[in-house]
């Protein structure tokens, strides 16, 4: 089921939520098709941080982005796509199947700030 969409969760708990694969279906399913939204500010994400699950950015005929309301809301922009996240959370977990939260965190912030992924050891 698609209904961990549309709200907001402990990153720590998605991060887990996506190692166990429950966000995604075996066949292309766009229900399951999401983006990942941040608060507003320049801090680094930490386990303990606030994200929303949502839909994702629509882009209007002149090119501008399109933000669901709940994001506009809260004030919330543009994290990550479904497909960087899980590839992020997957090649670090694949890399070591012991791997830590903190350590995943720590992944995310490096792809977030330098588009390539950190190796973990």
């Amino acid at each position: 089921m698609s209904d961990f969409k549309n709200k907001t969760w402990l990153l720590s708990d998605f991060i887990k939520f996506v190692q166990a694969k429950k966000d995604r279906t075996s066949n292309y399913n766009a229900n399951y098709y999401y983006d990942i939204y941040e608060p507003n500010n320049d801090d680094q994400l930490s386990p303990e941080t606030i994200i929303y699950v949502g839909n994702t950015v629509e882009v209007d005929d002149d090119d501008n982005e399109i933000y669901p309301p709940e994001v506009r809301a809260m004030n919330f922009w543009f994290g990550y796509s479904c497909d960087n996240f899980q590839d992020v959370v997957d090649l670090a977990t694949e890399q070591n199947p012991k791997v830590s939260i903190s350590q995943i965190v720590t992944c995310l912030n490096h792809y977030s700030q330098y588009d390539n992924f950190l190796d973990i050891k």
